[in-house]
């Protein structure tokens, strides 16, 4: 019998997939605009024709299955926003550092770990 969570994950997932169809979604590292720290991002490009409604549900719902897979102990916060046109948003986290307000190169490579079994 599966669990709560198994459960939820499950559920959001199903709707992520629906909701990302069509869409380019690239995995990647970049340098946050401060240029000193890196920070794990999904950038996804929607299809032209998507309503402004179906392009935040599914950025909703990827950040939510983030937060699901995201570890008790890591203290990321995880965020969203509307690019440019609005044919573009992304999901990123902000890594909040071990020990430091600067975050190590490990704890950004543990965060892309996540971000890609988001979307498996």
């Amino acid at each position: 019998m599966a669990t709560k969570e198994q459960a939820t994950d499950a559920l959001v997932l199903v709707a992520l997939r629906k909701a990302l169809a069509g869409a380019r979604v690239e995995v990647k590292l970049t340098l946050h605009s401060s240029g000193c720290e890196l920070q794990p991002e999904v950038e996804v490009t929607f299809p032209q024709g998507t309503s402004a409604r179906q392009r935040n549900a599914a950025l909703l719902l990827l950040a939510a299955q983030v937060e699901l897979r995201t570890p008790a102990q890591e203290h990321w916060l995880v965020e969203s926003e509307v690019l440019d046109d609005g044919n573009r948003g992304r999901i990123y986290l902000v890594l909040l550092g071990v020990g430091g307000p600067w975050p190590t190169h490990e704890e950004a490579e543990r965060g892309l770990q996540v971000l890609h079994s988001a979307l498996r």
